[in-house]
Parts: C-alpha cells; sequence; structure tokens
C-alpha cells in the first residue's frame, strides 16, 4: 500500500483502548463468557482473535440487523445500507417508500455509544454506561423506534430498528481483522494476507443525518467495481447485463460480486437490481459497518453527569441558555388583564328565577282558589232554585184538578 495516505482524525478524544476480542467468522465482539458467537453460531477458538476496533479515534461498529416496517405490506424489510435521500425499498413488496432520514440520526447516535462504551476494556466513563457489559456478557444491543408524528409535513412513521455489535470486520476467505483506513470520503480495506481489497463511499446525505460518521463498508457502498445494469432483450424481456459485454449475468436476492462469464468482469450488481429479478422471500440481511469518529453523544453526556440517553433526563440541571450579546432586546408586551369574575351574573341570575318561580307559584295557588264573595251572591239563587221546583208539582196538581172537572 505504498503511497497510500491515511486520513488524520487528529488526537484521540480518550485512551483507545488495547484491543477487541472478535468472533473469526463475522468480526463482532467476542464476549468473554461465551463459546460461540450469537451473531454468526461460529466457535470461538481457545486462542482469541484480537483486533483494533477502531482507526485512530473512530470506532467500528457492525449493524447485523436494520430493517423497518412497510407501510404497504406490513414486513419489516431490512436494510442494505444507510438510505438518508428520504426514500427505501421494501424488499418484500418492492414499494419505494418515504423514509425519514432523522430515523438513522438516532440509531447512528446509539451504535456510536454501542462502540465507544462497550466492554471489555473500560474506562471510568465507560465503567458507567448501560453498554458496558457487552464483550464481557453480551454481543449486541437493540433499539427499535415506534413514533408517529404529525407536523407540517403530514405524518411521518419512525420504525428503524438496529443491533449493533462492536468489533472488526475481518476477510471472508482468511478470517483475519482486515486493514481499515479512510482516504477523504473513501474507506479503504485490506486484507494482509490474500491482498484482497475493497474501497466503499459515503452514502448521500450521510454526513447531514449524522455529523460524526466518516465511512459505510457495505455491499451497496462499493465504488471500486463497475456497476451491473439492466437490458432488454429483442423479446422485450428486462435482466441484468454485464455493464462491458452485455451479457446477461445471474443475481441473487442481494448486493454482491459476480463475474461476467463471458469477459471475466467482476461486477458489483446491486440489491435494488437484483431483488427487481426476484420476488418473493425477504432476503437475508447482509451486515455492515459503520465508521464513527469521536466520543460518542452518550460519553458526553456521561462525562458531564447527566444521564447517557437523553430521553432519560429531565433536564433539571441544564441551566437555560443565555441570549448572546448581539441578541435585540425581547418585546415586552402588556400582559392581558385577568378575567373578570361572574359571580355577579350567577347570583343575580339564581335571583330573578327565584323571583320569577315565586310569582309563578303564587298565580297557581290563586287560580285554584274559590272566590269568596261571588259565593255567598249565589246563595239565594240556590235557595229559590227548591221554591220554583216545589211550585211545579202545584201547578201540575191544578192542571190535574180542571182536567177533572172538564
Amino acid at each position: 500500500m505504498t503511497g497510500v495516505q491515511p486520513h488524520t482524525f487528529g488526537p484521540p478524544p480518550h485512551a483507545a483502548p488495547a484491543g477487541v476480542r472478535i468472533c473469526p467468522g463475522c468480526g463482532v465482539v467476542a464476549p468473554l463468557a461465551r463459546t460461540s458467537c450469537k451473531a454468526c453460531s461460529a466457535p470461538l477458538p481457545p486462542q482469541p482473535l484480537v483486533a483494533p476496533g477502531r482507526v485512530g479515534p473512530a470506532v467500528l461498529v457492525c449493524l447485523h440487523e436494520a430493517d423497518f416496517a412497510c407501510k404497504a405490506c406490513g414486513v419489516r424489510s431490512p436494510l442494505a445500507t444507510l438510505d438518508c435521500e428520504g426514500q427505501a425499498e421494501c424488499m418484500g413488496c418492492g414499494l419505494r417508500q418515504d423514509f425519514d432520514p432523522a430515523q438513522w440520526t438516532d440509531a447512528l447516535g446509539f451504535a456510536h455509544g454501542v462502540a465507544d462504551l462497550s466492554g471489555p476494556n473500560l474506562d471510568p466513563v465507560s465503567a458507567r454506561s448501560r453498554h458496558a457489559k457487552l464483550g464481557t456478557e453480551f454481543t449486541s444491543s437493540t433499539k427499535t423506534q415506534n413514533t408517529m408524528i404529525m407536523d407540517g409535513r403530514g405524518q411521518r412513521t419512525l420504525s428503524l430498528k438496529v443491533t449493533a455489535s462492536p468489533g472488526h470486520p475481518v476477510c471472508r476467505a482468511c478470517h483475519v481483522p482486515l486493514h481499515v483506513w479512510v482516504e477523504g470520503a473513501v474507506t479503504k480495506t485490506q486484507c494482509a494476507r490474500c491482498g484482497d481489497a475493497a474501497a466503499y463511499g459515503l452514502p448521500a446525505g450521510a454526513k447531514a443525518a449524522y455529523g460524526a460518521i466518516v465511512g459505510v463498508l457495505a455491499a451497496e457502498q462499493r465504488v471500486d467495481r463497475p456497476v451491473a445494469r439492466i437490458g432488454r432483450t429483442s423479446a422485450g424481456v428486462e435482466s441484468i447485463v454485464c455493464p462491458q459485454c452485455g451479457a446477461g449475468i445471474s443475481a441473487g436476492a442481494g448486493s454482491e460480486l459476480v463475474k461476467c462469464t463471458y469477459c471475466s468482469l467482476a461486477v458489483r450488481i446491486p440489491g435494488t437490481l437484483a431483488r427487481q429479478q426476484r420476488r418473493g422471500a425477504l432476503p437475508k440481511m447482509e451486515p455492515f459497518w459503520v465508521l464513527l469518529e469521536g466520543p460518542s453523544i452518550g460519553r458526553q453526556r456521561l462525562a458531564a453527569g447527566k444521564a447517557e440517553d437523553p430521553d432519560d433526563d429531565d433536564d433539571d440541571d441544564e441551566p437555560e441558555a443565555a441570549a448572546p450579546a448581539w441578541a435585540p432586546a425581547p418585546i415586552a408586551f402588556a400582559a392581558a388583564p385577568p378575567p373578570r369574575s361572574n359571580t355577579a351574573g350567577i347570583v343575580a341570575g339564581v335571583v330573578v328565577t327565584a323571583l320569577v318561580l315565586c310569582g309563578a307559584g303564587f298565580a297557581v295557588y290563586m287560580l285554584t282558589q274559590e272566590p269568596d264573595e261571588p259565593a255567598a251572591a249565589a246563595q239565594p239563587k240556590a235557595a229559590a232554585a227548591p221554591n220554583a221546583t216545589a211550585a211545579r208539582p202545584a201547578a201540575s196538581a191544578k192542571t190535574a184538578a180542571s182536567a177533572k172537572k172538564k
């Protein structure tokens, strides 16, 4: 690697550990308490494989699980890299859908803490971390986002889940730690035993999502191999073809490197093209590595005496930020007058209602009583009525008598 100029990170912010015990099969941390790898099930050798686990002050972390809930089919679709451009493709149904890049901000901050604060080589700050048992008892840590946000941009669902482990990437053929270095925006790796080398570019929008990111070692990010393309046969059938000779290339379900059978060109097949040709069962996610520079947010918070996770901090120990000297004076607004009490109105209403009810009751009472004087005036008439009745039989008797005379 003559002529390679490694990226200059500057002095490390904290003491670098001596090394990390890793699995020779996948490169993730090998806990002291385990005899087989939790991630790939490979047996751990009696003589541990030790790797740096970092590049200068930047730490390496493996994301061997990263998926989200598809809005169409509902299944959790794996991700092959950092999708930071606002969209992600479901590997099950193929739907290209909105994906909030802010999910990676939270996920990468979590992964940064996993690599930066894990064991077994602990310092006084990392000894107080929730990740302190990684490397001694546990292999990985998982964080799942399950939030629905409604704002001016509409309704957004955050469903990204990541499982992160500290460690160091290894050569797939030789199972030895890879040499990793950074040249500008490209991260390079090389095996010291077989010489196999690779170069990876940063995904678009990765720096905006998480400023401490330095590199992403994912097959989707390979920049040192030509990319296959979609071709169309004379019959109108689409297929993946070699970019050099145009011959058809068979692909699996994910991003991979294949060799053209006609011109022997090593070609990278993007996972999106491969999945267009093979729909159906979800492909198994291929783990990828992320290089993150500097101390994690969790380390900074622990060093300041705060909770490691911002969600666990009630912010009582954070003073209110003072306004800068150039800031304009705040505008004073007159305080709104306190609302007037409505007690007097309620009392007046109650009094009026009581008076109305009393008046209505008195009126009903008067209507149900018989007046005294009209009743007295009616008594002579009632007395005269019997006399009139008695006179009628007398008249009837006179009439009968005169009839007899006749």
